[in-house]
């Protein structure tokens, strides 16, 4: 039996794949390891002028999680501008903007995210949160009641976000949420009287 001779050094090993490369970020971003992760996917983010939404949407997520909003921001643009009628991109920046307290950008982002997508509630309780914010009760109410009536248990969040728990015992706003008590009949007493 031959064998036959080496040739040279081994050919280097391909990069990974840009969906393996994700996958194990990933993997590492679910451990906590948002740094690591990072690391993995940023020169995933572009290649060959494509962007791809994947990497874009993992490595926002890691720098949110290390509390960089504003790079965070900067991400969810790359994927925004790449793939407009995404409703989850405009979310992605709508959150990390709002974060990073750019009001007035994240509210024009979720308000995109609702025109592509208007049953996502978190978007609507992200609205609500601006507005209050911006001390716009009006649009406080007008955006949580919307959001409880897409997914009920958001009421709850009212105890537990700082920006709405002023609202909590609001009249105005209890009287929007499904089962909350009606707003007081200003003939009440009237009928009252009448019977």
């Amino acid at each position: 039996m031959s064998t036959l001779p080496k040739k040279g050094p081994a050919a280097p090993a391909p990069a990974p794949s840009t969906a393996s490369g994700v996958q194990r970020a990933h993997e590492l971003f679910k451990q906590g390891r948002a740094k690591e992760a990072l690391a993995i996917v940023r020169p995933l983010l572009q290649r060959k002028g494509e962007v791809d939404g994947d990497a874009c949407a993992l490595a926002a997520a890691c720098l949110g999680a290390e509390g960089d909003y504003a790079e965070a921001a900067r991400v969810d643009r790359l994927m925004t501008e790449a793939d407009p009628e995404n409703p989850q991109g405009w979310n992605s920046l709508g959150y990390d903007l709002f974060h990073a307290g750019d009001l007035e950008e994240a509210l024009e982002a979720f308000e995109r995210a609702v025109e592509l997508e208007p049953t996502r509630a978190s978007t609507y309780f992200n609205l609500a949160r601006i507005a209050a914010r911006m001390g716009d009760k009006s649009k406080v109410i007008e955006h949580f009641a919307r959001a409880v009536q897409l997914q009920a248990d958001l009421r709850d969040r009212l105890d537990e976000d700082p920006d709405l728990r002023p609202f909590k015992d609001d009249p105005d706003l209890q009287g929007r949420l499904p089962g909350g008590t009606p707003s007081e009949d200003p003939y009440a007493e009237y009928y009252a009287t009448r019977s």
